[in-house]
């Protein structure tokens, strides 16, 4: 065995994971350490970010900064028609020949993915570095992999991301916000009033109050507003809560 990492005194092993995979066997220990503290989260509400996913670029933050989609299954196909043609022309189930051009497919895949992962932790760390909280759309992509845009959504493999900026947020002591994905692109960042976009429309102006802007910073912006507005409503119960325990009159005999 390679032993990627040395396993630290006085960590207890709690599972272990035996994965095989395109290119080899793997190990997985999961350790346990009851003397690490836990972190608690130490945030700033005015780092607070919206986050807007898309296919046009991969996302838009309300404070304008947007990360290009890679595509990379979509960059890697001519790579992988090839392949498959090389397997379909091996008929012979059982062969070294056959065994050999089913592995390369494998490992083809295994670098796509391995590719987006490694994208998707450099941009969650990237957004930490900057922000406290990050907010996001509450999305169904189970759903939305159903659509005639399946291809396009599972390549950006927003699911994976989500869980990734989740997962570093949490140890880092950040926090991340899912909001109701409603109206966020069809609000009006500005005023608030419903403008109706199709899929097309890549520009938000409003009649109303006058705003023009992207559409993705538009929805991304709303999001933003979502979370921050999900803080506000939350201490003012507190607070409603407090008074209420203080101003509460006691019974006396």
């Amino acid at each position: 065995m390679i032993l990627h990492r040395p396993i630290p005194d006085g960590f207890v092993i709690k599972t272990c994971t035996v994965v095989h995979k395109a290119d080899g066997w793997y190990v997985t220990l999961s350790l346990s350490d009851d003397t690490v503290p836990a972190v608690s989260p130490d945030i700033n509400l005015e780092k607070t970010v919206g986050i807007d996913v898309g296919l046009k670029d991969f996302l838009v933050t309300s404070e304008g900064e947007v990360v290009p989609i890679p595509q990379f299954a979509r960059k890697s196909e001519k790579r992988r028609r090839l392949l498959n043609k090389a397997l379909g022309r091996k008929r012979k189930k059982g062969t070294r020949r056959r065994q050999k051009a089913g592995k390369q497919l494998s490992k083809h895949y295994q670098k796509v993915a391995r590719q987006r992962k490694d994208f998707h932790f450099k941009v969650a760390g990237q957004l930490l570095k900057q922000y406290d909280v990050i907010a996001h759309e509450a999305l169904n992509i189970k759903g939305l992999a159903k659509t005639r845009l399946a291809k396009s959504i599972l390549d950006a493999g927003w699911g994976e991301f989500i869980d990734i900026v989740t997962a570093k947020a949490e140890r880092a002591g950040r926090l991340t916000v899912a909001v109701n994905p409603s109206g966020t692109t069809q609000n009006c960042s500005g005023c608030g009033i419903k403008v109706p976009k199709t899929l097309a429309d890549r520009w938000h102006s409003c009649s109303h109050c006058g705003a023009e802007l992207d559409r993705d910073l538009n929805a991304a912006i709303n999001i933003k507003n979502l979370a921050l507005g999900h803080w506000v409503s939350k201490a003012q119960r507190v607070s409603e809560a407090v008074a209420g325990v203080v101003e509460k009159p006691r019974l006396t005999a």
